[in-house]
């Protein structure tokens, strides 16, 4: 076991998990690697050791984070100790920012040296623009997904690699396959799910009332997560697929006419597919005030943010109402014209997001240079 290189891998939600999976099932495992870590049933295959499971953390925002606290603290506390002990070569940390800054900090002050590396920047353009500087002190090299971001790190003597974004795998929808769908992405946490259900039943309503073109709903989700949107759609009577395979993900995307989508990764991948798209998003109040005293960027969505210009509509916290979200989301079924522009639009920005090479690729060569 002496000859085996160790590699330490942490992501604790579903968008990091993706990369950790992607990224696992490159690496050349004709080297002998031991990898133990903190990740989702994909990458648990990978693992000698699964320390927690991304189920254990189901936080988001100030007030959510603030009551989870102590929980999180005893898990650094215990990782830190298991990452010292067993003197991995490398460390992986991916997205989950503030998680992540906390446990690499405390291995660095019990003097872990060995290489360490971060996968998914902050997004220190937006808000608390001080991370930038927090990151360089304590990481080797960090992997961005917007080409913009490397310029807020370098100058901090951190070197950045410019991965792209993983909807570079994302297959764009076939625009000759005749459309039955509209898709409700809700979100990948239980927390955000429940937080924007409301809405998602508001919809149904409206569809349920205009459904002359007969449009059925598709839910693709998450295993945890698909007893709760069972149960919660178990008396609509349009007919709603719920499905958790990722293996059809693309032939059911290929007949999805527009799409409510929670904003994050999802949202990127209806651009990436040429689908139309209204975006909703809610913290908590309390959060929400905190949101808008600090952010620095006029809109959720990453498109809207660096086009400066409204081309995805969104709706967030407290321009998050019944009555907005029901015009809007009356325009996103019903406005062809509008839809079409929108999608003109993103043409002209999501090539920025993406680079010639996959991003799973990108990190694996580096990593095969750090081992």
């Amino acid at each position: 076991m002496n000859n085996f290189k160790k590699i330490f891998i942490c992501c604790t939600e579903q968008s990091g998990e993706n990369i950790a999976f992607n990224i696992l099932k490159r690496i050349n495992y004709k080297h002998q690697f031991v990898i133990d870590g903190v990740g989702g049933s994909k990458s648990k295959k990978y693992f000698r050791n699964q320390y927690f499971d991304i189920s254990e953390f189901k936080s988001m925002g100030f007030i959510e984070i603030l009551f989870s606290v102590f929980k999180y603290l005893r898990i650094i506390n215990f990782l830190s100790k298991e990452i010292v002990k067993n003197k991995y070569d490398l460390i992986i940390t991916i997205d989950s920012p503030d998680f992540n800054y906390l446990l690499v900090k405390k291995i660095r002050k019990n003097y872990f040296n060995n290489k360490i590396i971060h996968i998914v920047a902050p997004s220190v353009w937006a808000w608390r623009k001080g991370r930038a500087k927090k990151f360089a002190n304590i990481y080797d090299e960090l992997f961005t997904l917007f080409k913009f971001e490397n310029e807020y790190f370098n100058k901090f003597g951190l070197k950045t690699t410019f991965m792209g974004h993983p909807i570079y795998h994302t297959t764009i929808s076939n625009k000759d396959i005749s459309k039955k769908y509209i898709a409700f992405l809700p979100g990948s946490r239980e927390v955000e799910v429940k937080q924007l259900f409301y809405f998602y039943e508001l919809a149904y309503k409206i569809l349920f009332n205009n459904n002359k073109n007969n449009f059925e709903i598709l839910i693709p989700t998450l295993p945890h997560l698909e007893s709760f949107l069972l149960l919660k759609t178990n008396h609509w009577k349009i007919k709603t697929t719920i499905t958790t395979d990722t293996n059809k993900i693309d032939e059911y995307f290929n007949e999805v006419f527009v799409s409510l989508t929670c904003s994050g990764t999802a949202s990127l991948e209806m651009a990436k597919r040429m689908i139309p798209q209204l975006i909703i998003y809610k913290f908590n109040f309390i959060t929400s005030i905190i949101g808008n005293l600090l952010v620095r960027v006029k809109f959720a969505n990453i498109i809207n943010i660096i086009a400066n210009e409204m081309i995805i509509p969104e709706l967030t916290n407290f321009n998050l109402s019944k009555k907005r979200f029901e015009n809007e989301f009356e325009l996103l079924i019903k406005n062809t014209k509008r839809n079409d522009i929108q999608i003109k639009k993103i043409n002209k920005f999501i090539n920025y997001f993406q680079d010639n090479k996959s991003p799973y690729d990108i990190c694996v060569n580096r990593i095969n240079n750090f081992l």
